[in-house]
């Protein structure tokens, strides 16, 4: 073989190894890599959370487009969050989680748990902010997404003074569905919720302004409201407002019971604002009796007798909330 023969080949060979040896370091650290995600994976399962990031991290340098380590360290993360905690350590371990769902929404769009895990993150962390951005701007570009809807309103019946725009994206939602009786009735349901929370309790109730013969006042006084109850006209127009959707329900739904049993809970909860107008109060009372006795005919019952409407001073009849009340 002639020495420029040799050179050739040798030259050859020297490019081939060198061709070769990223492959075989690519190799090394996927090797590295996965056996560090496994390490991850069982100091997890261990509950040994911070030394599960700590391997995840490491694993990082070798698999950076691994979709399966972003899962697995999102969800450790998540593990370390502390609901509506504020510390260092709890929006650290929220920031992990979010980085790590947002590189597995990159890595594999098809999987619907990126987008699933990162939004509850976001509702775990009390992100309403980013969360109504977010909708929102689903919203607008499409104001018949439903699931941008659904987002609002968990977003803000979850979200602390924020009462007006829950029931703003309930109504919407009743009016996208408008001829759903279950989304009319929704609406009803989140009123009734916020009118007993807010100043609608039993010892509301119970109380009988009319004043009964002989007497020149109640046979006691009003019960007091607290500063963050909903009273007077607000009370009576929320109360409004559910009953428009509830007789709507029952529209749609002749039989609906569930609405009929709202209303008649709504119209209580309304007199809660007239105590100090007994004969308005009456009228509310009676519409609530009215429906009380509806739902009783629409499962079968016969209606019952109500005295205390007849009787004043007799104190009123005691809400009680139907069985299978929906969530949000």
């Amino acid at each position: 073989m002639t020495r420029a023969r040799r050179s050739g080949s040798f030259a050859r060979g020297a490019l081939a190894l060198l061709l070769g040896a990223p492959l075989l370091v690519g190799g090394c650290n996927q090797v590295r890599g996965r056996r560090l995600i496994q390490k991850g994976n069982q100091l997890f399962h261990d509950g040994q959370y911070p030394e599960a990031i700590t391997t995840f991290r490491q694993a990082e340098g070798y698999l950076p487009d691994a979709w399966q380590l972003w899962l697995n360290e999102g969800t450790t993360c998540r593990q370390m969050m502390v609901p509506g905690a504020k510390t260092p350590e709890n929006e650290a371990a929220v920031k992990c989680a979010l980085d790590a769902f947002t590189r597995l929404r990159a890595l594999r769009p098809e999987d619907q748990r990126g987008p699933a895990l990162y939004v509850q993150t976001l509702f775990d962390a009390e992100r309403y902010d980013v969360l109504a951005r977010m909708y929102r701007e689903r919203a607008e570009r499409n104001p018949g997404d439903e699931e941008a809807v659904n987002g609002l309103i968990q977003v803000y019946a979850r979200w602390g003074g924020h009462l007006d725009d829950a029931l703003l994206w309930y109504q919407k939602k009743a009016d996208l569905k408008a001829q759903d009786p279950e989304a009319q009735y929704a609406v009803g349901v989140y009123v009734w919720q916020q009118l007993f929370a807010k100043g609608g309790g039993a010892d509301k109730a119970g109380y009988d302004p009319r004043i009964p013969p002989g007497q020149k006042k109640p046979a006691a006084p009003a019960p007091a409201f607290a500063g963050e109850d909903l009273v007077g006209q607000q009370r009576v127009d929320l109360a409004d407002t559910g009953i428009k959707y509830l007789e709507r329900a029952v529209q749609l739904r002749p039989a609906y019971s569930e609405a009929m049993a709202y209303l008649n809970l709504l119209y209580r909860q309304r007199s809660y604002a007239l105590f100090d107008q007994p004969t308005e109060w009456q009228k509310s009372v009676d519409k609530a009796l009215q429906w009380r006795d509806k739902m009783a005919v629409a499962v079968g019952k016969p209606p019952q007798p109500s005295p205390s409407s007849n009787a004043p001073g007799s104190g009123a009849e005691p809400e009680h909330q139907p069985a299978n009340n929906p969530a949000n």
